[in-house]
């Protein structure tokens, strides 16, 4: 049976995200103004672009958006057909979900926060800028105009508060019943089967990347010359399980081979013995790049006796 975007479907859904964040910047440059770049001046443009707010005043704010980013990529696959859309399998769904919700949730309370204290974080600034124009410009009535553009260039609380969100939705591709559709779901098989082996591929190549990393710590750790001197670290040891649980979440195809080495992996890392650690992982590491057609054809195979699903996108 030829494979089709509704065999791929039977699986998983795609999820389609986006940021929307202030950057409390504005495109005002020393040159613009007709003024020299001082040490003041630097102070307040970088890059041609004027900070309207102190990074600081956004940490919180990005601490979210990269929790809910991270949650987004630790539960899904590269969809590299559409731009901002990743392919989830049905499985991972629900948890990534009730993620994205929970760092919503944090999110908008950081914005709220930021809100609150907007009008202080504009004073607190617009003293500075005024200061360092007045030194730049060559005339006073030069520094009122470049600070009277500095001030236009804050919007009202009202505006800044509409430029936050975080956005996310669930969807799938499927195809109607017609001869036309029939002769483009022929055509787009190469496409979904290199999808498939790419999803192989991602997940191997990540494992495979953290192998790397272990055994540059072991071969540092049997040196004695590692951070941790005969050992590869518990914070090392745990982001490797963090990749592992991964793997094993995301391995949806049952790549065999994936699923042999996660489970040696995770009996090495209570191992002790740095060179058999490194001969072990050397091991994997090799495993690991095999070729990985067999799995991709089962891939195929699994998918299309599972039946079709058909949701409008």
């Amino acid at each position: 049976m030829t494979i089709s975007w509704n065999d791929l479907f039977t699986q998983g859904t795609l999820i389609n995200f986006s940021t929307h964040l202030w950057r409390a910047r504005m495109r005002l440059t020393a040159k613009d103004l007709g003024i020299d770049e001082t040490e003041d001046v630097q102070k307040a443009f970088s890059f041609g672009c004027h900070r309207l707010a102190p990074a600081k005043a956004f940490e919180n704010i990005n601490s979210a958006v990269n929790a809910w980013l991270t949650d987004i990529m630790e539960h899904s696959f590269a969809f590299p057909l559409l731009k901002g859309v990743r392919y989830v399998p049905d499985a991972q769904v629900p948890e990534l979900q009730r993620k994205l919700e929970g760092h919503q949730r944090e999110f908008q309370i950081h914005v709220e926060e930021f809100l609150a204290q907007y009008e202080d974080i504009m004073n607190e600034m617009l003293p500075t800028i005024e200061h360092a124009l007045k030194d730049a410009c060559k005339t006073p009535e030069a520094a009122e105009l470049a600070y009277s553009r500095v001030v236009k260039e804050y919007p009202s609380v009202s505006k800044v508060a509409s430029k936050f969100g975080l956005e996310w939705d669930f969807f799938t591709i499927s195809l109607p019943s017609s001869k036309e559709a029939a002769q483009s779901a022929k055509n787009a098989v190469p496409q979904v089967q290199s999808l498939i082996s790419g999803m192989v591929e991602e997940l191997r190549g990540e494992l495979s990347s953290k192998v790397q990393t272990l055994l540059d710590l072991s071969a540092k750790a049997s040196e004695g010359t590692g951070r941790y001197k005969y050992d590869i670290g518990s914070r090392s040891k745990r982001s490797a399980y963090e990749v592992l649980d991964k793997v094993d979440r995301l391995n949806i195809f049952d790549d065999s081979v994936l699923k042999e080495q996660t489970q040696i992996l995770r009996s090495l890392l209570d191992n002790t013995d740095m060179k058999t650690i490194a001969k072990d992982l050397n091991m994997i590491k090799k495993n690991l790049e095999s070729d990985i057609s067999d799995i991709a054809k089962a891939a195929e195979k699994k998918l299309t006796g599972l039946g079709n699903r058909k949701i409008a996108v």
